[in-house]
């Protein structure tokens, strides 16, 4: 028989805000800029008449600042990919500043989009529900650059989920009385949830003296307990993407017509893309 839920047991906690951590972002290989400029250097000397610096700058125009800011690889790597297609290294190169090249490359009727798919960047993103997430795995399309997105979800299955729950925004809208029913229903079902584990894990240690399972055994009874939770329960994501595929998605995910909970990820998510300013133009109106 079944044990009676015991909500005290097991209580709930209520998340009201996304978190996003970039990570990770590409570096060059050491000593990769001066290869790249020994080799222009041989094959296309009319870009670089000067004299040799020693760690490759003279690939670029610039000192690899901008208005008192570090340029990041990805923003130069950028810049690269489309001075390579051009020729337009060092002194044979028009637009002077990293921002006015990019920018540029970006207008016009059809824009040189390939250079913003070399760019990589890889996010830690919390405090969203799974409803949020499996909306999220629409942006990942191997098939499609425009939708690249490689995700590395929390598992259900391999772990006990701590009874952390997203309230909508809707709800939080709507005031305290509202979230309270919010809680008090995802209670519920968190309760039954642990209590269905407990129970499975107490009649697999009556039949295995005593032991607790393991491995392949406990994840079956996670993996089953996991369809009683609800679409709100919090979870997290590692995501790798690109300029392009994610611009794409704040674009989509900013509308009015977006789900409110991604609307809010999604502005998130926009702002901590502000370290790679030139790849990340503010959007329009704004």
């Amino acid at each position: 028989m079944p044990t009676e839920p015991n909500p005290e047991l097991f209580p709930v906690r209520l998340i009201t805000a996304p978190v996003v951590i970039p990570m990770m972002e590409m570096a060059f290989i050491p000593g990769a800029l001066r290869a790249l400029a020994d080799w222009v250097r041989e094959y296309r000397p009319e870009c670089l008449p000067g004299e040799a610096d020693p760690e490759g700058w003279d690939l670029f125009p610039h000192d690899g600042t901008e208005e008192g800011r570090t340029l990041t690889a990805n923003e130069l790597y950028a810049e690269l990919c489309g001075r390579n297609c051009y020729h337009s290294y060092g002194a044979a190169a028009g637009r002077k500043t990293n921002s006015a090249y990019i920018a540029h490359s970006q207008s016009g009727r059809v824009p040189h989009r390939s250079i913003l798919y070399h760019p990589k960047m890889s996010f830690f993103v919390a405090g969203v529900s799974r409803h949020l997430t499996h909306e999220l795995m629409r942006h990942y399309v191997g098939a499609d650059r425009d939708q690249e997105g490689s995700p590395s979800q929390e598992s259900t299955r391999y772990t006990l989920s701590p009874g952390h729950f997203v309230v909508p925004p809707r709800v939080l809208e709507a005031g305290a009385g509202a979230v309270e029913e919010f809680r008090v229903r995802v209670q519920s079902a968190y309760t039954n949830y642990r209590t269905y584990v407990e129970g499975e894990l107490a009649h697999y240690a009556r039949n295995h003296d005593g032991t607790a399972p393991r491995g392949l055994e406990r994840k079956r009874i996670y993996e089953d307990a996991a369809t009683i939770l609800p679409h709100s329960v919090a979870t997290s994501v590692m995501w790798t993407t690109n300029p392009i595929a994610a611009g794409k998605m704040f674009t989509e995910r900013e509308d009015e017509s977006a789900g409110l909970e991604f609307r809010r990820l999604a502005g998130v998510w926009r702002r901590e893309c502000a370290r790679w300013a030139n790849l990340f133009p503010p959007p329009a109106g704004t």
